[in-house]
C-alpha cells in the first residue's frame, strides 16, 4: 500500500514539475515578446505628460498591478487570435494618428524641440506600428495555443474537489428554491420569514475564517433537511437554524445551501443586460486598469433593486472570506470559480472562455469591492 502511494505521489510530482516547466516557458515567451514589442512602441511614442502622475497614484493604491498581472496573457487560442486582431487595429490606428498626436505631445512637453522629436517619432510610428501589430497578432495567437492546455489544467485543478452537487428536493409550494429573487421575496413576506440570503449571510459572516468554507461539502442528508426547512418557512433566524433538533448543522451545510440557492434559480441575481455588459467589457483587451474598475462600477450601480442589494451582500461576504485566505484557503480566484457561473450564467459550461470571463468578472468584484460597490444596499436582506 505504501509503495503504491509513493509511486502515485512520485507520478504527481513529475506531472506537477512538467506543468511547472511548461508554465515557466509560457511565461518567458509572453514576457520576452511583450517586452520587445513594448520597447518598439516606446521608441516611437511620447507619453502624455499628464498621464504618469495619475497612473502612479493608482499604482500606489494597488489597482494597476492587481489588474494587469494576467489581463494581457491569452488564455486560449481563440482569446489569443482575438487579442491579436485588436492589436493590429490598435497599432494601425496609433500609427496613423501618431503623425499628429506625437508632435503635439512633444511640443506640450518640450516646446519646439519636442515638436521636432515628436514629428520624427510620429513618422516612424506610422511605419513601424502596423508591422508591430501584425507581429503581435502572430505572437498572441501562438501564446494562446501554448496557454490553452494550461487554462484547461487550471480549471480542473481549481474546481471544488470535495463538493457534491446538491439536488433540490421538490416541495409543493417552496418559498425559496427554484424561484426568482422577486418571487422568493414575495413568498417569504407572505410567510413572514426572513429571506434565505439574509439568514445564510448572517450565519456565514461569523464563519469567515473556516478552511474550505465553500469548497468542502457538508452532509447530503442534513443539506436536504435544511433545504426543506427553508422552503417550509421553518428557519426564521440564526437560532432556529443552529438550534433545530432535527438537523445537525455545521458551516459547510449552510455554505452548500447558500451556493445551491443561486444555482437553482430560474434566472440569475444579475439581470441579463448587466451580464452582457460585463461580458462585453471582459472581452475587450488592453483596457486601462483604472478605466476597467470604473466601468465595472458603472455596470454594477446600474443593477436595479432588489438585485443590487443581493449582489452587494454576496460580494461583501466573499470579500471578507477572501481577506482571511491564509486560514480559509479561499482566495478571490477560488471564490470566483465557485460563484462565477451561477451568478453570471455562461451560455455553455463547456465554453472555457465564457466560464473564464464570468470568473474573472466576479474576481474583480471581490478584489475591488470597496471601489465598485459605493452605493449602500437597501434593507431587503438585513
Amino acid at each position: 500500500m505504501s509503495n503504491n502511494t509513493n509511486l502515485n505521489n512520485s507520478g504527481n510530482n513529475i506531472n506537477n514539475n512538467e506543468a511547472g516547466v511548461y508554465r515557466k516557458a509560457s511565461d518567458n515567451m509572453s514576457k520576452g515578446t511583450n517586452s520587445m514589442f513594448d520597447g518598439i512602441k516606446s521608441a516611437v511614442t511620447i507619453e502624455d505628460p499628464d498621464a504618469p502622475q495619475q497612473l502612479q497614484e493608482e499604482n500606489e493604491a494597488g489597482v494597476i498591478d492587481h489588474l494587469t498581472n494576467n489581463s494581457n496573457k491569452p488564455k486560449t487560442v481563440v482569446d489569443g487570435a482575438m487579442k491579436g486582431v485588436l492589436s493590429v487595429g490598435r497599432n494601425l490606428f496609433n500609427g496613423v494618428t501618431g503623425i499628429v498626436v506625437q508632435p503635439y505631445r512633444g511640443a506640450k512637453k518640450d516646446g519646439v524641440a519636442g515638436f521636432a522629436k515628436g514629428l520624427v517619432k510620429g513618422v516612424s510610428g506610422a511605419v513601424l506600428l502596423p508591422v508591430v501589430g501584425v507581429c503581435e497578432f502572430v505572437s498572441m495567437t501562438a501564446q494562446g495555443i501554448v496557454n490553452t492546455p494550461l487554462t484547461i489544467i487550471d480549471a480542473m485543478k481549481n474546481a471544488p474537489k470535495d463538493e457534491v452537487q446538491v439536488q433540490v428536493t421538490v416541495v409543493e409550494k417552496p418559498i425559496f428554491f427554484g424561484l426568482s429573487l422577486t418571487e422568493s421575496m414575495e413568498r417569504a413576506k407572505e410567510k413572514n420569514v426572513p429571506h434565505i440570503i439574509s439568514i445564510c449571510i448572517a450565519y456565514l459572516s461569523k464563519m469567515t475564517n473556516v478552511e474550505g468554507i465553500f469548497r468542502i461539502s457538508g452532509s447530503k442528508t442534513e443539506i436536504d433537511k435544511l433545504q426543506l426547512a427553508f422552503d417550509k418557512g421553518e428557519i426564521t433566524s440564526i437560532d432556529s437554524l443552529t438550534n433545530n433538533p432535527s438537523i445537525r448543522i455545521y458551516v459547510h451545510e449552510v455554505a452548500c445551501i447558500f451556493k445551491s440557492y443561486f444555482r437553482y434559480q430560474p434566472e440569475s441575481i444579475v439581470p441579463p443586460q448587466q451580464i452582457n455588459e460585463f461580458m462585453n467589457l471582459q472581452a475587450k483587451t488592453n483596457v486601462d486598469p483604472v478605466e476597467k474598475v470604473a466601468k465595472l462600477k458603472q455596470i454594477v450601480l446600474s443593477i436595479p433593486e432588489p438585485n443590487y442589494s443581493a449582489l452587494y451582500h454576496i460580494m461583501e461576504l466573499l470579500t471578507k472570506i477572501s481577506k482571511n485566505s491564509k486560514e480559509t484557503l479561499m482566495t478571490p480566484s477560488n471564490l470566483s470559480i465557485i460563484f462565477g457561473p451561477p451568478l453570471l450564467r455562461p451560455e455553455s459550461l463547456a465554453d472555457l472562455q465564457q466560464v473564464a470571463n464570468c470568473n474573472t468578472v466576479i474576481f474583480h468584484l471581490i478584489s475591488f469591492f470597496d471601489q465598485i460597490f459605493t452605493k449602500k444596499p437597501t434593507d431587503h436582506f438585513v
